[in-house]
């Protein structure tokens, strides 16, 4: 037994734009085919487990007896809102996205990465309002992101999806984040900074960057570290004393000349947040919080990350 509809017909039933109910059988979430007449043919069986998915009353099927009025009156009625069950809320808590979403390819027009194993970000919203998080959760889509936000700015709809990138890597268990990043973390939180390098070997080597500094072209330069009162607190990459520590010669030699009054902590100098990039909220508060901590105990008004 088969149900005809057109697709602003089914759109008002459930209470979405018709784009929705179009990408809907685009995806294969409602299984139909083109009929006569603009309209579109799926099994009752179906349409009946679609109403079931979203928690509605399915409609009577026209073929079962129903007489004129009462088709009728079945068809003029307001469909109450469209009401997602509880798999369908844990990404996006309101319905409203897919309506307001357009497909329209901006986002992926201005994605970096588009096209790299198949990552589209109007996908990956899509999925996520279909609740689809099982999937979402084992892909490596979110974790290929920059979190640049450009396919955000680009959106004519703002559509949040930043936001959705970094709850869909929030759910991931933790010992399942990709290694590099887990690993930059828990190190961070224990000893400091994402590459755990010691606190003497970080202070032998600022040192002796700055003596260098002074003789090539900063007379008298001595790098400037727990110096209280200074009005800039400096964070630090890890990766530059780490590799490329001469990059820091830069940042020093720009001060030097402005005679800006500037320092770097000793301890807890990271200036990269990879709990922000993984989704951890608890471990980006606790390194935030070290910042902080940081500019009270030295005294510092105004903080400065390079990155």
């Amino acid at each position: 037994m088969n149900y005809e509809f057109r697709v602003n017909d089914l759109a008002k039933e459930f209470g979405v734009h018709r784009n929705t109910i179009r990408n809907w059988i685009k995806n294969g979430s409602v299984q139909a085919e083109p009929g006569p007449g603009r309209q579109y043919i799926m099994l009752w069986k179906d349409y009946q487990a679609l109403c079931e998915k979203f928690g509605r009353k399915p409609r009577p099927n026209p073929n079962q007896g129903y007489n004129p009025t009462e088709l009728q009156k079945i068809s003029t009625e307001t469909p109450p809102p469209l009401v997602l069950d509880s798999r369908t809320k844990t990404l996006y808590d309101n319905p409203q996205w897919a309506d307001v979403c357009l497909t329209c390819g901006t986002c992926a027009s201005a994605c970096p990465i588009a096209g790299v194993d198949g990552l589209d970000p109007r996908k990956i919203v899509r999925m996520a309002f279909l609740g689809l998080e099982d999937e979402l959760l084992a892909s490596e889509w979110p974790w290929k992101c920059t979190m640049c936000a450009k396919c955000e700015e680009a959106c004519p709809m703002d559509v949040e999806i930043v936001q959705l990138m970094r709850r869909i890597r929030s759910r991931r268990d933790r010992d399942k984040v990709p290694g590099p990043v887990h690993k930059g973390v828990v190190t961070c939180l224990e000893r400091g900074n994402n590459l755990g390098i010691p606190k003497d070997d970080f202070l032998y080597l600022l040192e002796e960057l700055g003596e260098e500094l002074a003789e090539e072209s900063c007379p008298g330069f001595v790098t400037p570290i727990d110096k209280h009162g200074a009005r800039l607190l400096v964070t630090v990459n890890s990766k530059e004393p780490f590799a490329e520590p001469d990059d820091m010669k830069w940042w020093w030699k720009i001060f030097h000349a402005a005679e800006e009054s500037w320092t770097i902590s000793s301890v807890n100098w990271e200036g990269v947040n990879w709990g922000l990039f993984s989704g951890d909220d608890a471990a980006m508060k606790t390194i935030v919080g070290r910042i902080v901590d940081n500019m009270r105990r030295l005294n510092c008004s105004a903080l400065l990350l390079p990155e």
